[in-house]
């Protein structure tokens, strides 16, 4: 596809508003690593990130744990249910209400759930940052097994740690289990400045205890990217004239409008209508 054939529509520039990447309303079961989401596991026991394996089985029904698909898993490779290549696992209630999970746990709508293993392999979703800037990041951990949860949660830049928590008890939906424990819930939230692809990772690990009997953990997390650098940082839609390929990260496109060009920082392909629309977060190159 060449530049002179793109239309570039300006959807609305994030130095003026702040763009909002939350792990539920963006959570695939098609798709890891999905955008700037990945859902996966450490090889060992260590938080270490060249520790971090991405998932590569997605089982949106889960006839061990849940027969109406209302939950789905992300794990590490096939299996017949829990053992070799179930644990540790990336779940997500897709529904609109609250879900019982093998029958010791529950879920809030659109809420991720997830377990270590029991050889200390901990649980992770990673975001990685589309472009360079500041990033406010909130996440809520809480017990969601009935058994009470028994983990170690973690907030990560890079190697870094930012955040720290035991998990000792039940928070999760009242309605199916009294909230009880010690440190039911963990909370963090704080701003971050992000290199292009710098990752943010949350964890969870079968804490104190050592074994991930009963520690199902719930997880809702959100970045939002405050302010991009250096110049301006513009979410674009454009729709290709004539057939094409997705566009890769780096690409170069051309503003039409504005006579100004932007790399692209993360891009997905939308398709409704006659036509495919592509979306990216572009980094302008000429000022503004």
């Amino acid at each position: 596809m060449s530049l002179a054939a793109i239309i570039v529509i300006i959807f609305g520039l994030l130095a003026q508003a702040p763009t909002t990447f939350d792990l539920s309303a963006d959570f695939s079961f098609r798709n890891n690593p999905n955008k700037v989401w990945q859902y996966g596991y450490s090889a060992t026991n260590s938080l270490a990130p060249d520790q971090f394996r991405v998932d590569t089985e997605s089982d949106r029904v889960d006839m061990q744990c849940d027969s109406t698909g209302s939950i789905g898993f992300w794990h590490p490779a096939a299996n017949n249910g829990p053992g070799p290549g179930y644990y540790p696992y990336v779940a997500y209630n897709a529904t609109k209400q609250s879900q019982v999970g093998c029958k010791g746990w529950a879920v809030r709508a659109g809420e991720v759930a997830m377990e270590a293993s029991n050889t200390g392999q901990y649980s992770l979703v990673r975001f990685v940052a589309p472009v360079a800037g500041t990033y406010k990041v909130s996440v809520q951990f809480e017990g969601v097994h009935f058994g009470l949860s028994t983990t170690d949660v973690h907030v990560l830049h890079n190697g870094t740690s930012l955040f720290d928590a035991d998990i000792d008890g039940y928070g999760g939906d009242p309605a199916f289990h009294k909230v009880e424990g010690a440190n039911p819930t963990a909370s963090y939230s704080g701003q971050v400045e992000l290199k292009a692809n710098d990752t943010v990772t949350l964890a969870v690990g079968y804490g104190k205890d050592k074994t991930n009997s009963g520690d199902t953990t719930g997880l809702f997390a959100r970045v939002v990217l405050l302010a991009g650098t250096p110049g301006r940082v513009s979410q674009l839609w454009w729709i290709p004239t004539s057939a094409s390929t997705m566009p890769s990260a780096g690409t170069t496109l051309l503003n039409s409008a504005t006579a100004r060009s932007g790399r692209i920082g993360t891009a997905s392909e939308l398709r409704g209508g006659p036509v495919a629309a592509f979306h990216c977060f572009c980094q302008t190159l000429s000022p503004p």
